[in-house]
């Protein structure tokens, strides 16, 4: 089986579209691929700002992308960036349950479609539940700051490997030394994934 490892930061554009190629990936490849998330935040921040030009920029750059017309998605101009730590951690969580990319894809659309909060405890526990996580456990599992652990390192490791931006992804086969896993930087599309898939002889 081949593992994809994918670092991803819900208000980055490109890791949204990493996440809807994922998606597409596990439905084509099913039991011979695993996604497992990773988590990184591009822009720490306490309460909500007000986004740089150089992220506007970037956001009207991934608009360009093919995908956000095959996929029909009517982007939302951010109005702020947040706190995401909350997001990221009941991600990680949702590994557990098989319902990482299911829970990220809903954040996502819940950000860049609807222009929620996703800092808000109230609006990812409900987003969660729809996503057809155990509220009860989740929250237990936030409280008791394992998670918080586990993200901060996901966080170094991102570091570790070098690599320069987001998504980021490791990819090789389950249950190796992740030195031989192959690094990949920057969103790829279906078939650039699938090629990369291939040439390890999935």
């Amino acid at each position: 089986m081949i593992q994809i490892q994918v670092w991803a930061d819900f208000e980055c554009p490109y890791s949204y579209f990493q996440t809807i190629v994922l998606e597409k990936m596990q439905e084509n490849y099913q039991d011979r691929v695993e996604i497992v998330w990773r988590a990184f935040e591009l822009s720490p921040v306490e309460g909500n700002i007000s986004p740089s030009q150089s992220y506007l920029s970037n956001f009207e750059g991934a608009k360009l992308e093919p995908i956000v017309a095959d996929e029909k998605l009517k982007l939302l101009r951010p109005k702020f960036l947040t706190y995401t730590w909350l997001a990221q951690e009941s991600v990680y969580f949702a590994n557990s349950q098989g319902l990482s990319l299911k829970l990220a894809r809903a954040l996502f659309d819940a950000f860049f479609l609807n222009g929620l909060d996703i800092s808000n405890e109230e609006v990812v526990m409900q987003i969660a539940s729809q996503s057809g996580m155990n509220g009860q456990l989740l929250r237990q599992a936030l409280d008791n700051g394992e998670l918080t652990k586990h993200v901060m390192a996901d966080e170094q490791e991102f570091k570790i490997y070098g690599f320069q931006g987001l998504p980021a992804m490791l990819i090789g086969e389950k249950d190796f030394s992740p030195k031989s896993f192959m690094p990949i930087n920057g969103f790829k599309t279906f078939d650039e994934l699938s090629a990369i898939i291939r040439s390890l002889n999935v």
